[in-house]
């Protein structure tokens, strides 16, 4: 049968888009069309395909707000739908018997995801702008997963209508469309983003500094600065334990990481004796020139190198702060460079090989909780900012902190030498700032090896100051 009926198929082109566009919104709303509301044909088709692709990019800078960077890199991922739509319209005809039919399902389907992406990036600013905390904090995720099963939910009904399936045929294109639409988008990248805000405070708010770790200066300089810092490490002190220090703020884009580094060195000097034992790698451009990168190379190197002059009872203390991936991994990144993100069974490897007995592990980013599974054995004590499946806050850039970092270092750690200790004075702090601000609790995790706390005795011993009176 004839997809469009005789005056629509001498429509011109734009009349005929703005028919399917009309048909495409009772699809995203799951009413019934007829088969000469929507023109099928190729033309139509590739304009649809081009207008779907350019109201994403639009779609997503409004969502993101102005100012903001396009990320090329994302652009693969907004638009995989695309195909997947196309196997799933083709698959479906192919159960209605109908394959002739499957450019005017797909035709309907892409108008419809036309009215889908402003539906939810409208909904993503209204939650946004509520003022609700809790409701900012989940609707992204909700309006996510809506999207891939309202698109799946279209294809379904628009074919069962268009081709007066069966029950039997209508129920067997459900699982077809989950598999093919559905659970691939929802399965996706949450933090891929076809826009970046553009953060105008700070050392963001120079656009030379976009470029600085591409520079050639810079490019020869990086080596040198981290040579120049594992050299800088001086022996143990003789006739008791030495407590190291590593510190590594993963992330470009936010100050907070690079200054909680810069605090908790100047707190490990002054109460623990770390001056001449510590060492720092920053993600920061304005780092650039005096401190090494964060990458998993030179801490890989760092940490062999204080493997060579720690002995058995010496203790490492090792921070990391950044942004965390729901796979469980550290950022570390530095745009335009391409570094590798740090996995909890990449970091056990490096500690593993450099031979470093006595480690207390700090993590402190969104689900982080990973790192103290994967890190876990007698000789070490691992505490992270989150459960595997929670967020931790205070990730401003403005901030001098994270909720973790100040409850923990800036706060617990002024009044205890404990580091366990420390992370149960910290608790119940992050939970009633967590509870003040409604957001959901980060579930902070610790993992204390049979051994580690025998070797923290040692260290700490007559040897560490005293914590300060408190007022």
């Amino acid at each position: 049968m004839d997809e469009t009926g005789p005056a629509v198929r001498e429509a011109d082109p734009s009349q005929a888009l703005a028919c399917n566009v009309r048909a495409g919104l009772r699809v995203a709303l799951l009413l019934s069309t007829k088969r000469r509301d929507v023109v099928a044909s190729w033309g139509q088709f590739g304009m649809l395909f081009a207008l779907t692709i350019v109201s994403t990019v639009l779609w997503s800078l409004v969502a993101t707000g102005w100012p903001a960077r396009f990320n090329h890199w994302a652009l693969p991922y907004a638009v995989f739908f695309l195909p997947l739509v196309v196997l799933a319209s083709v698959s479906i005809a192919g159960i209605a018997g109908r394959t002739d039919g499957a450019l005017g399902l797909l035709v309907a389907v892409l108008a419809a995801d036309l009215w889908i992406e402003a539906f939810l990036t409208l909904s993503h600013l209204v939650s946004a702008s509520t003022g609700v905390r809790s409701i900012a904090q989940w609707a992204p995720w909700v309006l996510f997963h809506l999207g891939p099963a309202w698109l799946a939910a279209c294809i379904v009904v628009a074919a069962a209508r268009r081709f007066d399936l069966p029950w039997p045929r209508r129920i067997a294109a459900v699982p077809v469309a989950l598999a093919i639409v559905a659970w691939p988008l929802s399965s996706a990248d949450f933090a891929s983003s076809l826009w970046t805000k553009v953060d105008t405070t700070h050392e963001a708010a120079d656009e030379r500094l976009r470029d600085a770790a591409v520079r050639e200066d810079v490019l020869y300089l990086q080596p040198k600065l981290l040579e120049q810092a594992v050299a800088a490490l001086e022996p143990p002190q003789p006739g008791r334990p030495s407590l190291y220090l590593v510190g590594v703020a993963g992330y470009s884009g936010q100050g907070v990481f690079r200054r909680e580094v810069e605090a908790v060195d100047e707190l490990f000097a002054t109460r623990f004796a770390t001056r001449g034992r510590s060492l720092k790698l920053v993600n920061n451009a304005g780092t650039l020139r005096d401190t090494p990168i964060a990458s998993r190379t030179a801490l890989a190197y760092a940490l062999d190198h204080l493997g060579t002059l720690m002995r058995k009872e010496d203790v490492l203390f090792l921070f990391l702060t950044s942004h965390g991936s729901k796979d469980g991994r550290l950022s570390l990144s530095f745009p335009p460079l391409r570094l590798d993100d740090l996995a909890p069974q990449d970091l056990k490897s490096m500690l593993d090989a450099a031979g470093i007995r006595n480690r207390v592990v700090v993590v402190s980013a969104c689900y982080s909780g990973g790192f103290a599974e994967g890190l876990a054995d007698d000789d070490t004590m691992v505490i992270t900012a989150s459960a595997r499946d929670r967020n931790s806050f205070g990730c401003s850039n403005e901030a001098p902190f994270t909720y973790f970092g100040k409850a923990y270092f800036d706060e617990a750690l002024r009044t205890t030498d404990s580091f366990s200790e420390a992370f149960d004075r910290a608790l119940p702090v992050i939970a009633e700032r967590e509870k003040k601000e409604d957001y959901p609790p980060s579930m902070p995790q610790r993992r204390v090896g049979a051994r580690i706390e025998a070797a923290l005795a040692g260290w700490r011993g007559p040897h560490v100051p005293a914590a300060p009176a408190a007022n």
